[in-house]
């Protein structure tokens, strides 16, 4: 005959139902009892977590984007005058931010920032580079009536990979301050769109409220 033995005191018994009988009286603290959790509890846990997410999500979707890598000029409709033969242009451009001049640096679009394989030169560089630090930048096109967008401000910013249109220069936003922009001296509301000429004096200044 088989005997089932309790681990804990050593008593036998004859059999399992015995067994489990002993140990949910005498040993009870040791019983593995199933989890058992209402059902309105779990379903209410659910719906808070849920919540949770989709304010997180919407949080997130209302932040604006602080480093845009995307081209986003918009020459839709926009008369443009752009010479049929080669160009070699030196607009020159000033950032300002809260009454700090911001340094352009060296040699964008030859090594640093972005430089995009389908309008590389025979140079190796982007069509819209810098050499030096001054703000002078350098349109260099062999055929710009091709790719009339590489002669847009918003352009430069996409090969320096900074952010730039009618709401944000960098991190900077309409949402806490001014956004403003001037050529030569006279307010433009393009922003990324506008198409820069030879000797245009750009000015890009932005002021929190």
């Amino acid at each position: 005959m088989n005997e089932f033995s309790c681990n804990i005191c050593g008593r036998n018994f004859k059999d399992k139902d015995a067994l489990d009988m002993h140990s949910n009286a005498k040993h009870p603290e040791l019983v593995k009892k199933p989890l058992n959790i209402p059902f309105k509890k779990i379903r209410n846990w659910s719906i808070f977590i849920i919540s949770i997410v989709i304010v997180f999500l919407v949080i997130i979707s209302l932040i604006p984007e602080k480093n845009v890598k995307e081209l986003n000029v918009d020459l839709t409709g926009k008369s443009i005058g752009i010479p049929d033969g080669a160009i070699h242009w030196h607009p020159s451009l000033t950032i300002i931010i809260n009454g700090e001049r911001i340094s352009i640096p060296n040699d964008i679009g030859q090594g640093t920032g972005r430089i995009v394989d389908a309008h590389l030169s025979e140079m190796r560089m982007s069509p819209t580079h810098t050499h030096e630090s001054d703000g002078t930048i350098h349109l260099e096109n062999n055929n710009p009536g091709s790719k009339p967008e590489t002669l847009t401000l918003g352009y430069f910013f996409y090969v320096w990979d900074k952010q730039f249109n009618v709401s944000c220069i960098f991190e900077y936003c309409t949402d806490k301050g001014e956004l403003k922009m001037f050529v030569n001296d006279i307010e433009n509301d393009e922003f990324e769109n506008y198409i820069m000429n030879d000797k245009d004096n750009i000015l890009i200044e932005y002021k929190n409220y």
